[in-house]
């Protein structure tokens, strides 16, 4: 591979990584979005209740084995 062609690798190197750091950006950002949804309080003791019993269940599955 000559100088030339390495360098030109180098840069859509940078390019594809530029694209994918902005992908990142994208999905932290919708993952920050749906992270803060509010939740009123009716779900909220919904999923209180709901979280309780999967860690139930999970106690009964790992004493189970």
């Amino acid at each position: 591979m000559t100088k030339a062609e390495l360098i030109e690798l180098c840069y859509e190197l940078e390019k594809d990584i530029a694209n994918k750091q902005k992908t990142i950006d994208s999905l932290q950002n919708d993952r920050v979005a749906l992270d803060t949804i509010v939740a009123d309080t009716d779900v909220s003791a919904i999923i209180t209740g709901m979280s309780a019993r999967i860690k139930k269940l999970e106690e009964r599955l790992d004493e189970n084995g």
